[in-house]
């Protein structure tokens, strides 16, 4: 596992739109790729919320299959409150589940896939990536 997918570009592989994202998408063995579980209650929110539940819902579990499914754990914590305390300090906050992914990120040695490279930057020690770019 090398790879942690954010939500935005979750959403943006469901949505199809991007031919960078799905064409880097490709290149990477399912095995290199995980999704927190943060992002997963984040993209089954947004499928209960829309038009068509049922079948986002069901598009967003085809879409998370292949990919690990990273759980919370009590070993990311020390990891957050030091990130955290550091961009507190700083000036530089970022959003609460921002801030967990980024931390387990950091702890399992992870890339953060996103297009909020904004607020992921802001984070010491964590590597980003824009698939989108």
């Amino acid at each position: 596992m090398t790879h942690l997918l954010d939500s935005d570009i979750c959403i943006e592989a469901l949505r199809r739109r991007s031919e960078p994202l799905l064409r880097r998408l490709r290149l990477h063995s399912p095995d290199e790729i995980a999704v927190s579980v943060i992002t997963e209650a984040e993209l089954r929110f947004g499928a209960l919320n829309s038009a068509s539940p049922e079948r986002n819902e069901a598009a967003a579990d085809a879409f998370l299959r292949p990919f690990s499914s990273l759980p919370l754990a009590r070993e990311y914590v020390p990891i957050y409150g030091r990130l955290r305390l550091a961009l507190e300090r700083a000036g530089n906050r970022i959003g609460a589940l921002d801030m967990l992914i980024a931390a387990q990120a950091v702890a399992l040695g992870l890339t953060v896939v996103t297009n909020n490279l904004r607020e992921f930057r802001r984070v010491p020690g964590l590597r980003v990536e824009n698939w989108l770019a």
